[in-house]
């Protein structure tokens, strides 16, 4: 058997090399059909990175052209023809659009968003499908018509555009009324209430925030805001300062304002103390056209008019209400004045637009109010508060804490109110009088140093009459001006020398510096007897009550009249005076500070009403009234009323039918570095829909460019020369 197979073996030829060419040949094979493979491969690539290519260069030719055609919108104004005025311009303003807005109905919609269709078609022969753009276009917050020359921040202003802090049944938290089938009632910032907000007519409130109220929103369809919550919980009440109070000065000096406002003229006011309301309106509820300046710093008013008032005189004051009325023909601006305009609003310095802006701060205590109200003829108010970095511009302050009380400076704990200074002078027409010399110190207390006057029998046979003239009694503290002299009384130890009532001594009153006088009759004593003698019984009171309101108390002088006949003697041991008043003090909004006080009572009198078909009313500052309520009927207006938010423990807004303000009512600017109303920037995104020939949309496109944009207007003017700045362009990848 191995012999076959060696055999085989020997047939098999060494050297023979035809499979090895076999396999040389497969290898050529193989690598010429990998490298014909791959630069087919390559081809094709090529022809698709091609094709590619200019797909992504017609998107972003697309994209750059649809927003340099909303930049020029932007730039020449655009205008859809469907209410927007002509010309107009895009300034960020309430209630409009970038691209215009529909102000043809009852309602504004603003045009955000630029529908470009078609905007590169489909030639013949092109193998490329339409191409349409969708531009949307968002404003930043704080520029433009709602941007701030000045910083703002959370420290220098509210939390809410509207806080109303009232939780009484008797009204409601918020109550806005429009006048027609769909106006809106606009406010940029949150609104919220501790109670409910209710709608008192037709409409909506519209918020660019969130809508908050605690005990529901009547009717719930009527709120119109990104977040509403008709069972919000509560917020609590700030708690802001005065600028007395942050000052820490006290009430400030009583201001006795002009006599009268002439026609056609000006009168200006100065800060400080005001009580007494018929001066005021004297000035301000007259058929006279007048402009009346306020000048800035802090004005407190607690008016005395009101009977009910335990601080009324009617000396001092008539029982005319305690209500501050500006009436038709006048014009208030309060503030530091900007002469370079002569219209409301813009008479004062803005805190939003100036931070040296220094403006007034008008304070509400007791159950003062103003009402300003005008039929037929116009009536303008424009109050401007003081722009602070660390705490809101307040323009108007409902005072929350304080009441007002009686200082009794009585002979029994208080000695200062007796005589002092140089002796009592002594005059006597016959006789002697012993001591030889009458010091202070004989009259001045009830002890057993008296002054006697003996009248020898020489001269006439009838009474003569001789006095005691003392001076001082002044007490410790001087009694300032504005304060109300509630009771007096002189306390005198003396005996006359004779039970005739014909004898009988008297005293003449007088304050220091005063030529009012009271003449005040002195039982008769034919022995020392302590005495009390009221003034508020005698006439010529009110007199003395005036004086020492318009001026302040520091002393007085009491003359001591003796009657004597022949041979007889009277005798003085002491005269004391004891007073009884109010000093001017901060009295809050509460009943506690006058009993039935309608401004603290929920329902009663709001602190703030502006009523009347012509009359216009603008608040350039916070309004923080957190224990009264605000009601305004709002028509012929140009800009927001309340620029800096409003607090109050109640708020009724009524648009009338002459409304016609397409922004926001009531504003709370947003946080701002300080450009502006000249600049406003807008973000632009432009979106493309490939093969859609209508109604691109952002939902239905593709994101294809961004591009950040400023627009400068110089003086805040707009025109077809508005600058125009690309501060960012970007293709996202």
């Amino acid at each position: 058997m191995s012999q076959p197979l060696r055999h085989r073996l020997r047939r098999a030829r060494p050297g023979d090399d035809g499979g090895a060419l076999l396999i040389i040949a497969i290898i050529v094979i193989t690598v010429v059909a990998l490298v014909t493979g791959f630069v087919l491969t390559q081809g094709d690539g090529s022809l698709r990175a091609t094709v590619a290519l200019r797909d992504v260069a017609r998107a972003s030719y697309a994209a750059d052209g649809a927003a340099q055609v909303a930049i020029n919108d932007l730039r020449t104004g655009y205008n859809t023809g469907s209410g927007e005025p002509d010309p107009w311009h895009y300034t960020n303003e309430i209630g409009t659009g970038c691209f215009g807005y529909d102000g043809s109905g009852a309602t504004t919609t603003p045009k955000d968003t630029l529908v470009l269709d078609g905007l590169v078609p489909k030639q013949a022969g092109d193998t490329q499908s339409v191409m349409s753009a969708a531009v949307t276009c968002t404003p930043e917050d704080a520029t433009g018509a709602q941007g701030s020359a000045v910083p703002i921040s959370n420290g220098n202003k509210p939390g809410n555009a509207i806080l109303t802090l009232g939780t009484s049944s008797a009204e409601s938290g918020f109550t806005f009324k429009t006048n027609g089938s769909g106006g809106a009632f606009r406010v940029r910032g949150g609104v919220w209430s501790n109670s409910n907000i209710v709608r008192d007519n037709n409409g909506t409130l519209e918020s660019t925030q969130y809508i908050r109220a605690h005990t529901g929103c009547s009717p719930a369809a009527a709120m119109n805001a990104p977040v509403v919550n008709c069972s919000a919980s509560t917020v609590a009440d700030p708690n802001y300062q005065s600028d007395l109070d942050i000052a820490g000065t006290g009430i400030p000096a009583l201001q006795t304002p002009p006599a009268s406002c002439p026609n056609n003229g000006t009168v200006t006011l100065s800060p400080g103390y005001y009580d007494d309301v018929t001066k005021l309106n004297a000035l301000t509820n007259t058929n006279t056209a007048c402009t009346i300046f306020m000048d800035p710093g802090s004005y407190y008013f607690d008016f005395h008019n009101n009977s009910a008032d335990p601080l009324y005189d009617s000396d001092i004051a008539s029982n005319v209400g305690d209500v501050w009325t500006i009436g038709s023909r006048k014009t208030l601006v309060a503030g530091t004045r900007d002469n370079s305009d002569s219209t409301v609003p813009g008479r004062c310095v803005s805190p939003i637009e100036d931070v040296n802006a220094n403006g007034v701060q008008l304070i509400f205590g007791g159950d003062s109010r103003m009402n300003i109200v005008a039929s037929g003829q116009e009536t303008a108010v424009e109050i401007c508060g003081s722009y602070h970095a660390n705490r809101p511009p307040i323009a108007i302050y409902g005072q929350k804490t304080g009441t007002a009380t009686a200082t009794t400076l009585s002979v029994a704990t208080n000695t200062a109110l007796t005589t002092s200074g140089s002796n009592p002078t002594v005059n006597v027409p016959s006789g002697t009088v012993t001591p030889a010399t009458v010091t202070t110190a004989v009259v001045k207390d009830p002890d057993n140093n008296v002054a006697t006057w003996t009248r020898d029998a020489t001269g006439p046979g009838s009474v003569q009459t001789g006095t005691i003239t003392m001076s001082g009694y002044g007490p410790t503290s001087t009694i300032p001006k504005g304060s109300v002299l509630t009771g007096a009384k002189l306390v005198v130890r003396h005996k006359e020398g004779s039970s005739t009532a014909g004898n009988a001594s008297d005293i003449v009153f007088s304050p220091a510096g005063s030529s009012a006088s009271q003449t005040v009759p002195v039982p008769v004593r034919t022995a020392l007897n302590t005495d009390t003698v009221d003034l508020s019984t005698v006439g010529g009171w009110g007199a003395i009550q005036a004086y020492v309101h318009d001026n302040g108390f520091t002393g007085a002088t009491a003359a001591y009249r003796m009657r004597l006949p022949q041979s007889q003697n009277a005798q003085l041991d002491s005269i004391q005076l004891e007073l009884t008043y109010y000093v001017p003090a901060l009295r809050g909004q509460t009943t506690a500070a006058i009993p039935g006080n309608t401004v603290a009572t929920p329902g009663g009198a709001p602190v703030i009403q502006a009523s009347g078909n012509s009359t216009t009313l603008y608040i350039q500052g916070t309004t923080y009234a957190p224990l009264s309520k605000i009601d305004l009927s709002l028509n012929n207006i140009d800009e927001s009323v309340f620029r800096f938010g409003v607090i109050a423990r109640s708020l009724v807004v009524f648009e009338t039918g002459s409304f016609s303000y397409p922004g926001a009512v009531i504003e709370l600017p947003d946080n701002s570095p300080g450009f502006g109303f000249e600049t406003t920037i807008v973000q632009l995104r432009v979106y493309l829909c490939a093969g859609v020939a209508s109604g691109c949309t952002a939902g239905n496109g593709e994101l294809a460019l961004t591009a950040r944009v400023k627009i400068f207007d110089e003086g805040g003017t707009p025109s077809n020369a508005r600058e125009i700045s690309v501060l960012s362009w970007s293709h996202p990848r």
